[in-house]
């Protein structure tokens, strides 16, 4: 089955995150989408407490495989939450105009950004890159990252 379509390239992931008329909390939502292991139904349910921005990890409370987990954020999505974050110590860790974000803003957003890209597009690309294997070089031995 062809799914190249489904495919978000890196300049699109970066000018949709560049996007200064895009909320913060929303762009933030798409970088742990694109750089974490995170659902979209389970960042949206994160509180403040939520974010151990510290060690670098979001606490999952609900997640689909059941109970409690942690996923590691890269640097710069920690950074980008501690900002978002700012002072607060609870609530709904996105909101935009004091409200929790939905998943549906938080779609149709990266839609207009990513020129009619779906937000489902860019978690499977990232599971997409996440999956494929590195191959040997015949010649070094040394990894070498599979062209697509």
């Amino acid at each position: 089955m062809d799914t190249t379509h489904l495919l978000v390239t890196d300049l699109e992931v970066d000018t949709a995150l560049a996007d200064q008329g895009v909320p913060p909390a929303i762009r933030a939502v798409w970088q742990l989408i694109w750089e974490s292991e995170v659902g979209l139904d389970e960042v949206l349910a994160f509180d403040v407490p939520d974010a151990e921005l510290d060690d670098r990890l979001v606490v999952i409370r609900h997640a689909k495989e059941g109970g409690v987990l942690e996923a590691g954020v890269t640097v710069s999505a920690a950074n980008v939450l501690r900002e978002l974050i700012g002072a607060r110590t609870e609530g709904p860790l996105f909101t935009v105009d004091g409200r929790r974000l939905t998943k549906a803003a938080a779609a149709a957003a990266f839609r207009k950004a990513s020129g009619g890209r779906t937000i489902h597009a860019l978690r499977f690309t990232r599971q997409m890159k996440a999956r494929r294997p590195a191959r040997l070089s015949a010649g070094a031995g040394q990894p070498e990252e599979k062209s697509a």
